[in-house]
C-alpha cells in the first residue's frame, strides 16, 4: 500500500474544510461579538414588547403604591413584582405559554400593600408568608379584572408553603421566578451594602 493511500480520510477532511463556504464572521471573537449583539437586540425587543404589553396597568396608582413598601433588602415591593413579572413573560414567551396571564399575575402577586417587616398579625391570622397571597389576590380582584388563571398565579406563587399545588403551568413558572428573584434581591444587599432605612424615610424605589 502506498503512502498516499494510507491517508485518504485525512486528506479528504482537510480538502473539504478548504472548500467550505466561509461564514460572515471568520474569527471566534467576531462570531462571539455577533451573537452578543443579537442577544442584546432580542432582549431589547422583548423589553419593549413587555412595556407596551403592560403599559396601562403599570400606570395604575395601586401598582405605584407598592414603591413605598420595602420588600427584600433594599428592593421595593414594586421592583420585586416587576422583576418577577418580566421573567414570567420571558419564560412563557420562550415556551409558547400564556404571556399575558404570566406577566399580569407576576405584577400583582405581592399586592398586599403593607411593609411586612415587623408586621403584627391579627387574631387568627397566620404569618405573612402564608397569608399574603390571599391578601394580594383580594386586592387584585378589587382593583383589576382578574382571570381564573391570573388568580391561580397570584394565590399559588408561594407553593409549597401554600399547600395547594398550582393548577396551571404558568403558575409553576412564578413559583420558580419568585424564589429566584427573592434570592438575588436578598444577596444584592451584601454586595451593594444599602440599608432598609431609606424606605422608612418615605423613599420611593425606582425600577
Amino acid at each position: 500500500m502506498t503512502e498516499t493511500s494510507r491517508m485518504p480520510a485525512t486528506s479528504r477532511r482537510r480538502n473539504y474544510k478548504r472548500y467550505i463556504k466561509k461564514p460572515e464572521y471568520e474569527t471566534r471573537s467576531e462570531r462571539f461579538g455577533s451573537a452578543l449583539r443579537k442577544g442584546h437586540e432580542k432582549r431589547n425587543i422583548s423589553a419593549q414588547e413587555y412595556k407596551e404589553f403592560m403599559g396601562n396597568i403599570m400606570d395604575n396608582p395601586v401598582i405605584n403604591e407598592m414603591k413605598i413598601y420595602n420588600h427584600h433588602s433594599h428592593t421595593s415591593c414594586y421592583q420585586h413584582s416587576v422583576h418577577v413579572s418580566y421573567y414570567n413573560y420571558l419564560i412563557c414567551k420562550k415556551l409558547g405559554w400564556d404571556t399575558k396571564a404570566a406577566a399580569k399575575g407576576g405584577l400583582l402577586h405581592d399586592l398586599f400593600l403593607y411593609d411586612w417587616h415587623g408586621h403584627k398579625t391579627e387574631e387568627g391570622e397566620r404569618m405573612h408568608g402564608f397569608e399574603h397571597p390571599t391578601k394580594a389576590l383580594k386586592n387584585a380582584h378589587s382593583n383589576f379584572d382578574i382571570t381564573e388563571k391570573e388568580g391561580d398565579i397570584i394565590k399559588k406563587h408561594m407553593f409549597p408553603l401554600t399547600v395547594t399545588p398550582p393548577k396551571y403551568k404558568e403558575s409553576y413558572v412564578i413559583v420558580m421566578t419568585d424564589k429566584f428573584c427573592s434570592f438575588g434581591e436578598v444577596m444584592d444587599r451584601f454586595f451593594k451594602r444599602k440599608k432598609r432605612e431609606t424606605f422608612k424615610k418615605g423613599y420611593k424605589g425606582k425600577m
